[in-house]
């Protein structure tokens, strides 16, 4: 595959699957099975719930030929008519950020915190987090930075009813009085929601 939307910014994803459905779609017409698709094509996502939104979104919406194949007929466009806008907002993810015992000496504080983000919608979602801090004399107590710590990745995948947990310490000079985390703007995508398939599919009509 020649793109990573594991570890680029979310909004970039449904870009990749355009961008390499024609490897799934290939995959799939050769006989490959559905489990054994990301090995066969070098699908750079590791959790299953990444890889099965990426190769759901490929085949349905960018494999006509092949859906129609494995369905009768039933996807038999290239394209759906219309996306409807029926996703669930970034606000069904509830953010909360908690901070723990302190530790250090006068010139460096150590703070634990916890986060947890919980996804109230009936659907997988994959987001991109940021944070910020606050502390009496800090300066960047207004900017959104990068969320946990230097090896946390922003972007984290969680199922439909569950709960994304992570603990960290952040260190400096302040005493840390409370962090802040949130969705970054923009950076979310809920699988299996969003789209109506496209003329000729069953139940619809056709325009």
């Amino acid at each position: 595959m020649s793109s990573l939307p594991g570890g680029s910014d979310v909004s970039d994803f449904r870009t990749a699957v355009i961008k390499d459905a024609q490897a799934v779609c290939a995959a799939l017409t050769n006989g490959t099975d559905m489990n054994d698709v990301p090995d066969a094509v070098g699908l750079p996502l590791t959790d299953p719930v990444d890889q099965a939104g990426f190769i759901v979104e490929a085949a349905t919406f960018y494999c006509p030929d092949q859906m129609a194949a494995v369905t009768d007929g039933v996807y038999s466009e290239p394209v759906p008519t219309k996306q409807q806008e029926d996703c669930p907002a970034a606000r069904a993810l509830e953010v909360t950020a908690s901070l723990g015992k302190e530790s250090g000496d006068d010139l460096i504080h150590t703070a634990a915190y916890s986060v947890e983000v919980h996804n109230t919608s009936s659907y997988a979602v994959r987001a991109q987090l940021q944070q910020r801090w606050f502390a009496d004399g800090f300066p960047d107590e207004d900017e959104w930075g990068p969320f946990g710590d230097v090896t946390a990745d922003p972007a984290v995948t969680i199922e439909a009813g569950d709960t994304f947990t992570y603990e960290g310490e952040q260190s400096g000079i302040y005493r840390w009085e409370h962090t802040e985390v949130r969705v970054q703007p923009g950076q979310f995508v809920y699988f299996g929601c969003g789209y109506q398939p496209g003329p000729g599919a069953a139940g619809t009509d056709e325009e």
